[in-house]
């Protein structure tokens, strides 16, 4: 399969994820920013390409605690957005009877 570019979209790089989730509910986090200059080198030898994810497995109680953390953030941003969103509102006019 090919995927068509037109002249309108942008190439984007990929991105360094932190954190992936398995398909058996397996926790991981991105290390390979921890990895030495010299470790990141051969593993792009290796593979033919840079690496973007080197994932090191949680146990079940820092799985829990990152997952948590992360629902904790993603409600406070989405709170945060809908709350600068409802400033941003004009109110609606009074109704006239």
């Amino acid at each position: 399969m090919r995927l068509a570019l037109t002249d309108d979209m942008a190439l984007r790089r990929a991105s360094h994820a932190a954190i992936a989730a398995g398909s058996d509910g397996s926790v991981l986090i991105n290390v390979v920013e921890l990895l030495t200059d010299d470790m990141r080198a051969r593993l792009t030898k290796q593979l033919g390409a840079p690496a973007l994810f080197v994932g090191l497995p949680l146990n079940q109680k820092d799985a829990l605690a990152v997952v948590t953390r992360l629902d904790g953030a993603a409600a406070e941003a989405s709170a945060r957005l809908l709350g600068s969103r409802a400033k941003q509102r004009p109110k609606a006019p009074a109704k006239s009877r």
